[in-house]
């Protein structure tokens, strides 16, 4: 609806800011009109209702309070971001094999336990359960079943609510849903919704759809036998991550992978080691970096302070070259800096447990560094296809 609205305007920007914002509303009421003012969502829900009882008999649900408050919850704010109060999201939790999702009409979603394995946050957690959304809100599997049966949709409907076993269209209606068979351009369309649902709930960043999505289909690539979930490889998925980075740069997104991912987790300790304080800096739990000081209270802040500018300046793009070292020889300190960033600054005294010089300490990590990162490139073939 927004896509439409804002190619509207596109094509009447000569008109002055009161009258395209006369044009904006006009135009939001009427696709409401039409969307949603004829649409039955009773009768979407008792259908989803009659599927969801045949699906709890084929899948084991997990009962786990904690689990299934935090996905209602996801549920809840998504649902407030889409400004349909009609659905009834009911998100459940079931034991069947891969990272994955399916929905039913109504507000009937149900996610594999080996998802919540997958995911790496809540974020990606939320854009997977939009997209189900994305399916529900236009309802994709009735209209996918309505296309194969040239029912109309009022008529489709009444029959999927009676039931008629005759047809065979419930049946058929729970294998588009549960086989995520789904035509190209209402997975697009799933996309894209999920990716407004995730921009304006302001709780859940929309690139998790990007790192998820550019994750399976890396693995995929990888281990193409085992079952992937919703987001099955084909030869359209390209085109698919194409387009959510284009939503992301339209809305002037930041693509960074680490606020959706655990792929660079950066941390630091400090240790006693008389007759001094030792400060550590792991990425992904590898020591990349090590310090000295004689006062604990010092080498705490700074270690934090190094821990924090990584924490910020780190990404999944970094080009080694990025990483740069500044020697002084005023001094005979030297500097490790990501972009115009420094990040630390090392003198003699703070390395010389080491025995060498604090050029040769920085210039370890940046190797450190650059490996790490081309260890998980190596793992995410889909984006380095993709950059």
């Amino acid at each position: 609806m927004i896509t439409e609205v804002i190619s509207f305007l596109r094509q009447y920007s000569k008109f002055n800011i009161s009258i395209r914002i006369l044009l904006i509303f006009i135009l939001l009421l009427i696709f409401t009109l039409n969307g949603y003012a004829e649409r039955d969502f009773e009768k979407e829900e008792r259908i989803g209702r009659r599927l969801a009882e045949n699906v709890e008999k084929q899948y084991e649900l997990i009962e786990d309070d904690e689990i299934i408050e935090k996905v209602q919850q996801i549920g809840e704010y998504l649902k407030e971001a889409s400004g349909i109060d009609e659905i009834n999201y009911q998100i459940k939790i079931v034991e069947r094999e891969g990272p994955n999702a399916f929905a039913l009409p109504g507000g009937f979603i149900y996610l594999t336990a080996d998802l919540l394995d997958y995911v790496h946050s809540d974020d990606e957690l939320a854009a997977v359960i939009a997209h189900e959304m994305g399916h529900i809100i236009h309802q994709h599997s009735i209209k996918q079943l309505q296309d194969k049966q040239k029912f109309k949709l009022v008529e489709l409907l009444t029959l999927l609510v009676t039931g008629d076993s005759t047809l065979g269209i419930l049946s058929e209606l729970t294998s588009i849903t549960i086989l995520n068979s789904y035509r190209r351009e209402y997975e697009e369309e799933a996309d894209l919704t999920a990716l407004e649902l995730l921009h304006k709930s302001h709780n859940y960043h929309p690139v998790a759809l990007l790192t998820y999505f550019e994750r399976v289909s890396s693995e995929y690539m990888l281990k193409p036998n085992i079952n992937m979930g919703i987001f099955k490889t084909h030869p359209e998925v390209s085109d698919r991550i194409k387009k959510i980075k284009q939503y992301l740069d339209e809305n002037n997104i930041d693509i960074n992978r680490r606020l959706t991912t655990n792929y660079l987790v950066v941390r630091g300790d400090c240790l006693t080691e008389e007759p001094f304080f030792l400060a550590q800096i792991f990425i992904n739990d590898e020591l990349i970096l090590s310090f000295t000081g004689s006062e604990e209270d010092v080498i705490s802040s700074k270690m934090r302070e190094v821990v924090s500018k990584f924490d910020y300046s780190l990404k999944l793009d970094l080009q080694a070259y990025e990483i740069i070292l500044h020697a002084y020889e005023s001094d005979g300190r030297t500097s490790l800096s990501i972009g115009r960033e420094e990040i630390v600054s090392l003198s003699q005294e703070e390395v010389q447990y080491q025995g060498i010089t604090p050029q040769e300490v920085l210039k370890e990590t940046r190797e450190k560094i650059a490996r790490i990162l081309w260890r998980l490139k190596l793992e995410l073939p889909i984006f380095l296809l993709n950059e």
